[in-house]
């Protein structure tokens, strides 16, 4: 049984589960609009010309520059990669530009729509301690750098005071955010962000406030990857003509609550190699490296390929785009592997729902255990045992991986858009 746990809450308008944050951008926000407000007031009577936001939809004409801002992680940048042929399409002639960090770069250069990427190295989601002071300059930096780039419109997917200040100092004329972050008074538009909407609805709700009425509809085309051909013909080369059924596993995780269990991915893999004739390759960044080790434990693993740290995103997602079924914990390669069309199945911690966060793609089915304290919103677990990851059991993944790679026969034959999501719910046991 799970310990009760009380669930943190987000304190509306602000989604922040610390009451503190709520209370500071509470402040912030009133003393920001009350500045607004004078230095508004202030320009009409000194000069007799009014100062107001943007209203309506932006034209195409007076859009010639849009610059997307997205620093956090690699899943979130394959989300809003669904956001770029809408904006192409609406905006046929603009400049699209992207603020990218080192770790989702290769996302948006892969993309046909975009024109350039700026990369932070320094930012507020980088590791290290130097980055947990530098980010804040970095801000201001970067915003004043942005400026000389003359953008029309600038967009924040995030929703958070840095961002939108970074947006304000950029210089655009139109900025864009949604206003659960803080800093809704440096925004010309700050629609109303809806908690546990999945986010790629919540992407084209946001695009809605830029767009004629009616011209998002029913879209929700899951993100692509595009796959540079040469690197494709490399990985195959790399993989080999082994005929036997190929799984990539992703065995880490960003944090440690969203982590399975070594001796869960040792039985896995086992049976997948031994009982299922699969050949496995471990994929990952640098950081995985120890993951990886810890459970091949140095042994001589038939049909197993360590390739942790040492492949680029876009070898990575060559290799994805190249296997019969991808498994990993809800992160970055799971979102890629979904959007490189590959049958992913995701082993979801109850740090977020679901419904919000998984993969979106054709062939995706998630595995998770229900438990009390879902969704907790935390990096590290602090009930005994860690039951969300668990009590997630090889054999309801192995049972997952079969049934989405049957499915993967039914599904390619279909010339449809339409999204393939299967949530298996573990009941909790003990």
């Amino acid at each position: 049984m799970t310990s009760p746990v009380q669930k943190p809450q987000a304190h509306w308008p602000y989604r922040y589960v610390r009451r503190r944050w709520c209370v500071l951008f509470a402040a912030i926000d009133w003393l920001g609009a009350c500045a607004v407000s004078a230095g508004r007031a202030l320009k009409r009577l000194f000069s007799g010309t009014p100062s107001s936001a943007p209203v309506g939809p932006p034209s195409v004409d007076e859009t010639k520059s849009i610059l997307l801002v997205q620093l956090d992680h690699l899943g979130d940048a394959i989300i809003t990669t669904a956001m770029l042929p809408v904006l192409r399409e609406h905006f046929p002639h603009a400049r699209i530009e992207v603020l990218a960090a080192p770790w989702n770069a290769e996302v948006f250069r892969a993309a046909a729509e975009v024109d350039r990427v700026h990369v932070s190295r320094v930012n507020r989601f980088a590791r290290g301690s130097l980055a947990k002071l530098a980010w804040i300059p970095a801000t201001f930096w970067w915003g004043w750098k942005l400026r000389r780039r003359k953008i029309d419109l600038a967009i924040d997917v995030r929703g958070e005071f840095p961002m939108a200040l970074m947006l304000w100092l950029s210089g655009s004329r139109r900025r864009l955010g949604w206003n659960c972050g803080g800093g809704r008074f440096l925004l010309t538009g700050s629609p109303r962000y809806v908690p546990d909407r999945p986010e790629l609805q919540s992407r084209m709700a946001l695009l809605a406030e830029l767009l004629p009425e009616g011209s998002i509809g029913d879209r929700l085309a899951p993100p692509k990857f595009r796959v540079d051909e040469d690197t494709r013909r490399r990985m195959s080369q790399a993989i080999g003509d082994d005929q036997r059924p190929l799984a990539v596993l992703h065995v880490s995780a960003g944090t440690t609550a969203k982590q399975w269990a070594t001796a869960g991915w040792q039985e896995l893999l086992w049976r997948l190699t031994a009982e299922r004739n699969m050949r496995v390759v471990l994929v990952g960044g640098k950081q995985d490296r120890t993951a990886a080790a810890e459970i091949l434990q140095g042994d001589n693993w038939p049909l197993v390929d360590d390739w942790t740290g040492r492949m680029s995103l876009g070898e990575l997602a060559a290799a994805l785009q190249l296997a019969d079924v991808f498994i990993g914990a809800d992160s970055g390669p799971a979102h890629l592997a979904a959007a490189v069309d590959t049958p992913t199945v995701v082993l979801f911690s109850g740090t977020n729902q679901p419904r919000q966060w998984q993969p979106r793609g054709r062939r995706v089915e998630v595995v998770r255990t229900e438990v009390d304290c879902s969704p907790c919103h935390r990096s590290r677990c602090n009930v005994s045992g860690h039951p969300c990851m668990n009590q997630i059991t090889a054999s309801a993944v192995l049972a997952a991986v079969e049934e989405i790679i049957e499915d993967k026969r039914t599904v390619s034959a279909q010339e449809t858009p339409e999204l393939h999501t299967v949530v298996k719910e573990m009941t909790p046991t003990g």
